[in-house]
């Protein structure tokens, strides 16, 4: 004979924030400050969705002393449910109620075969597309049209079978299954599950998840929420067709190995794929695919993939991508990309091919084109970007040009500088184009400052032959003029190659009998000076 016995709103922790004594006496304070007042007393954070709870309504409560459940309950009263993961408690919206009830129970050796309805409490109507799910054995169903489901459990002891349901806006039901009394029967052991995150997932919104999550893999997603169970291992060939089955969304592995693609709630290990990798929530160590991995949450360790990593929180690790990395927040390590990388803020070392972009630069970007909206770190490229950063355009004369025009890009620690300029040896007409960098020794809005620059400049004859290579180390002093204007002087050391195939045609650099340091037919070193002006 098997009992059942049903309970609303089951949850079990060790320590339930919701049982913490508060203490509360507020009149007309914001919703919002008085749910930190309370988590701070109860030491934990709350965690919900703006569009659910108006933060910035008044409420008024005087000389409550009561527990955490308590407190919510008049505050918000009973359209909640609530559920607890580390450090934090999280709102869900439960306005309605519903019931499970067996229709039929078979009970063979070890197995279990459960069929029956989900209902609406209020109204007795079937609810369609609710998750009816074992939690230790990782083993569920959706709901049909009618309400209906049909589940069949195996276990290895005759231990209770504990029926949880889960339905977008009711609160979560469990009915536990007690199966006949076999003495000297050992216990069955309790399973390893809990909740995770602390708030709504955002992989099942993404465009990979809508092109291979089945419309049952994210419904169930939805009626679930943050609950996750722990196992060893799991293989997959599709998302569909997994060792958790249906509920793969809902387990973290310590090793993953899908054939096509994987679907899971984490991974604590390793996680292989032949083409992608999608994870709802956080994953350590190692994760590689053939194309494309996904994570909801925080990657610790490494990742990487032939065409692009996305990371939803924060990096903490190595991410290489043939093409494109993203992270969402935060990166404390490195990321490199064939094309392009971006992060919130970034702490480690970007390097791709073509762009790396950041809002918040306090590390190292290296790249063909750098973009920072803010930064205090050391961006190497030909163009960077910065918001609060050097933007210059500057025009000056020296000994060897009439005119040189180059572009400067950076900030104080590291600045890039493209640069052209024309001249004329002895009716020969001449320009140049340069690449180099360059370091301002000021300090923050300091008007007048010196700077070091280092340029490298090939020097082109009228058919636009190589005819030498020329390296100048400038020492800067900027005069201002005005807010975004400044006029500059700049000693300089030169070192001058000719092209071995023309050195025939090669003129005298800057001029014959100009003092020379080094003054050979292949290479010549000098000083000389530059006057220039600058813009922005």
């Amino acid at each position: 004979m098997t009992f059942v016995l049903s309970i609303a709103g089951f949850a079990a922790f060790s320590q339930n924030y919701l049982y913490k004594p508060v203490k509360l006496h507020v009149n007309q304070k914001k919703l919002g400050n008085v749910l930190e007042d309370i988590g701070r007393q109860a030491g934990f954070h709350f965690s919900y969705s703006s569009g659910i709870i108006r933060s910035d309504s008044l409420v008024t409560i005087r000389n409550f002393d009561g527990d955490v459940k308590t407190a919510l309950v008049t505050l918000l009263g009973n359209g909640y449910e609530y559920q607890q993961s580390p450090n934090h408690l999280i709102i869900r919206p439960a306005p309605f109620r519903l019931t499970l009830m067996p229709e039929e129970l078979g009970e063979g050796k070890r197995v279990y075969t459960i069929k029956g309805y989900v209902v609406d409490e209020k109204t007795g109507v079937g609810i369609h597309n609710a998750s009816v799910y074992e939690k230790r054995l990782l083993v569920g169903t959706l709901t049909d049209k009618k309400g209906h489901f049909k589940l069949k459990l195996k276990t290895k002891s005759a231990g209770p079978m504990v029926l949880t349901v889960s339905k977008e806006l009711y609160k979560d039901t469990t009915t536990v299954f007690l199966p006949t009394v076999e003495l000297g029967k050992d216990a069955n052991k309790k399973g390893h599950y809990g909740y995770i995150g602390d708030g709504e997932e955002e992989v099942s919104n993404t465009a990979l998840a809508r092109l291979f999550l089945s419309s049952k893999q994210k419904l169930n997603a939805l009626n679930l929420g943050n609950f996750f169970a722990y196992t060893p291992v799991q293989v997959s060939l599709t998302p569909g067709l997994s060792s958790h089955g249906m509920m793969s969304g809902q387990v973290v592995n310590k090793f993953s190995a899908n054939l096509i693609g994987g679907y899971t709630a984490g991974v604590n290990g390793v996680e292989l794929a032949g083409i992608f990798n999608i994870d709802r929530y956080h994953v350590r160590y190692l994760q590689a695919a053939g194309a494309i991995n996904m994570v909801g949450g925080n990657m610790s360790g490494v990742q990487l993939s032939g065409i692009y990593n996305t990371v939803i929180d924060s990096l903490k690790g190595f991410q290489a991508a043939g093409i494109f990395n993203f992270v969402k927040n935060s990166t404390n390590g490195v990321q490199l990309a064939g094309i392009a990388n971006y992060t919130e803020e970034l702490k480690g070392v970007q390097i791709a091919g073509v762009i790396n972009k950041t809002r918040t630069n306090r590390g190292l970007q290296f790249g063909f084109i750098n973009i920072a909206d803010t930064s205090s770190g050391v961006s190497i490229g030909v163009v960077n970007i910065s918001k609060n950063g050097i933007k210059r355009l500057s025009i000056s004369s020296n000994e060897v040009l009439y005119v040189n025009a180059a572009f400067k890009s950076g900030n104080a620690n590291l600045y890039s500088i493209l640069s052209t300029g024309y001249g004329n040896w002895k009716g020969s007409q001449i320009f140049t184009t340069g690449f180099g960098l360059g370091h301002e020794f000021r300090r923050k809005n300091q008007a007048n400052y010196f700077a070091f620059e280092l340029v490298s400049q090939q020097i082109h004859g009228a058919a636009y032959e190589n005819v030498s290579n020329w390296q100048k180390l400038n020492i800067l002093y900027n005069y201002s003029l005005g807010q975004k204007t400044k006029l500059f002087i700049a000693p300089s050391l030169n070192f001058l190659t000719k092209n071995r195939q023309i050195i025939e045609n090669a003129r005298d650099i800057p001029s014959a009998g100009y003092p020379y340091f080094i003054d050979k037919e292949r290479s010549k070193l000098w000083l000389g000076i530059e006057l220039g002006v600058s813009f922005f």
